[in-house]
């Protein structure tokens, strides 16, 4: 009787056909196996990312305490100028005894721990002192001893600590800072390796101290002077605010702008606090190692499910590199848990914009043959939830204390905006979006990249806390408009930019056929830069997770409105381009 087809006859099967039958079974197992860890895989990652969420959203409703502190130096030359007492100008400045007088000594200078007489007024008015140390590399045993004993006189509640890498404090020293709980601060931009590693070692708790620079006092306005203020709080998990009295404005009116800084503030659900109260300085937050272990390894596992060629996602390695990984994770987060997060957020910032286009371009419904003006917004909507979504992770990985209050800090940031530039360049090429063969060069596609080119030149040097281009006071008067009109200002790149050149994109991708190949390229990677900035925005752990949401919505709907503008334009655009090859 012969034997069916279908059923393998091992009895005329060689061993080349019996292995490729095997094969072909491991295949079929393995895909599945794909598909089903790709399930598991996301339900665990946005579990625990949401999880992570509500603690981050939590910590911003419940930490909403600042202070105020004023240099003495400060207060001593407007005394001298105007004829009041430091003591009575502090309390015409400090109407609810909130505030702190911060002293500087300078370990480089001759005179370093000599004591104020106004001290011991400040004491028994009950006014609170912080200290600001500095160079303070340059102590050996003995200044480390007097500097001691000046802290003792001067009984501060805030200590600032400032000098060139990791300096070795005597340990008596440090058991003075943790017994008479003293708050540490750091100055924003500042080096702040001695406060880490205070906090680290001893669990001393740590603030953020905004400072308006010497030569910056005479030069900014009161109202640029009030939106520094008021954005540090909101945006940047500051603690402390150090006001800077001007010689050339009267204390009256120094002391009207000082109450409209916090009228705005107490608007938005900010109150002053004493120094021990403000953010950073209560109980400590921190993720638990299993936690960020579950999202570390599978935030990658999905990337690279979701990055990989489909024709290699049958493989038996992909089972095998998400057990290394769990292996490795958990190795990384032991050992070197602070650069493991910080490496891993890093590669989540650069791969998932990769990502976002290749789901885009297989799954966006502007893709399909008739597709119409809803399809184009739908998956411009998809893209920027995927790409908050993946911010959202980022932050997740790195939410804690000392990422808060940003004594470690995203690592990358310039990286994280130009390497996805060059990956998605080359994922366009691979997904046939440019063919090079087929692409004619001229002088105007050549003027065309050199603009292009410069344009992202231009906004990488822009990007960061410094840059090499600084604003224009007209683009500082839009930015405080766009933060009164909408709460949180939405970044240009994005809505003004970014999304309307994405909404284009999908457009005439679906639309254009081979026409425009260049433009539309250029119109992709353009884009893409809004995308890359959504995730940049959450990258930024020491800005509260609500402004960074209320942001990327802002920025979502006013690239909206623009795109559909610019798609009206287009539209009528093709129109006439038909019309001229008829």
């Amino acid at each position: 009787m012969q034997q069916p087809a279908i059923i393998p006859s091992f009895c005329n099967l060689t061993a080349e056909k019996l292995f490729f039958h095997l094969i072909g079974l491991s295949h079929n197992v393995m895909s599945k196996i794909s598909k089903f860890l790709t399930v598991i895989l996301i339900f665990v990652i946005v579990s625990s990312s949401l999880y992570q969420l509500g603690r981050q959203i939590n910590w911003d409703l419940s930490n909403k305490h600042y202070t105020t502190a004023f240099r003495y130096k400060d207060l001593a030359r407007v005394s001298s100028l105007y004829g009041e007492p430091p003591l009575e100008l502090i309390k015409k400045f400090d109407q609810d005894g909130k505030s702190l007088v911060l002293f500087k000594t300078n370990l480089a200078t001759t005179s370093k721990f000599s004591v104020s007489r106004t001290v011991e007024d400040l004491k028994d008015a009950g006014i609170s002192r912080g200290v600001e140390v500095q160079n303070i590399q340059l102590a050996d045993e003995d200044e480390f001893r007097r500097l001691l004993e000046y802290l003792k006189e001067m009984e501060p509640q805030l200590l600032v600590l400032r000098g060139l890498g990791s300096v070795p404090l005597p340990s008596w020293l440090t058991n003075w800072i943790e017994k008479n709980k003293v708050v540490l601060g750091t100055v924003e931009f500042r080096n702040k390796e001695i406060s880490r590693k205070l906090t680290k070692r001893y669990g001393v708790p740590s603030v953020r101290l905004h400072r308006i620079f010497d030569k910056e006092v005479g030069t900014l306005t009161e109202i640029e002077r009030k939106a520094r203020y008021v954005r540090a709080v909101k945006e940047r998990n500051i603690g402390v605010i150090e006001y800077r009295l001007s010689l050339n404005v009267e204390p009256e009116k120094q002391a009207n702008l000082l109450e409209s800084v916090q009228a705005e503030l107490a608007r938005s659900g900010y109150k002053v606090e004493s120094v021990r109260n403000v953010k950073g300085a209560k109980k400590e937050i921190s993720s638990p190692f299993w936690l960020i272990l579950t999202l570390v390894t599978s935030s990658i596992g999905l990337i690279i499910l979701l990055i990989l060629p489909s024709r290699f996602s049958n493989s038996s390695a992909i089972l095998a590199a998400f057990i290394l990984m769990v292996i490795g994770g958990a190795i990384g987060l032991t050992l070197y848990p602070v650069l493991t997060r910080q490496s891993v957020a890093l590669l989540l910032a650069i791969a998932a914009p990769v990502a976002g286009l290749k789901l885009v371009k297989e799954y966006g419904r502007s893709f399909r043959p008739d597709s119409g003006f809803s399809a184009v917004f739908l998956d411009f909507v998809g893209l920027c939830i995927f790409s908050t979504f993946s911010g959202v992770i980022v932050s997740g990985i790195l939410f804690d204390q000392s990422f808060l209050i940003k004594l470690h800090q995203f690592r990358g940031v310039k990286v994280a905006l130009f390497f996805p530039l060059l990956l998605l360049l080359a994922l366009a090429i691979y997904l046939g979006e440019l063919r090079i063969s087929e692409v004619t060069f001229d002088y105007k596609k050549g003027l065309a990249a050199v603009l292009l080119l410069g344009l992202f030149l231009f906004l990488l040097l822009r990007s960061g806390n410094f840059s090499f281009l600084s604003s224009t006071n007209l683009e500082e008067a839009i930015r405080r408009g766009l933060d009164r009109a909408f709460l949180v200002r939405p970044r240009f790149k994005e809505f003004l930019l970014g999304h309307p050149s994405l909404i284009a994109w999908l457009y005439l991708a679906g639309h254009g056929e081979n026409d425009f190949q260049f433009c539309k390229l250029g119109l992709l990677l353009v884009g893409f830069m809004g995308q890359i900035s959504i995730i940049n925005t959450f990258v930024h752990v020491h800005t509260p997770i609500t402004i960074s949401l209320i942001r990327t919505a802002n920025g979502m709907i006013g690239g909206l409105i623009l795109g559909a503008i610019i798609l009206t334009i287009l539209v009528g655009g093709e129109f006439l381009w038909k019309l001229k090859k008829e």
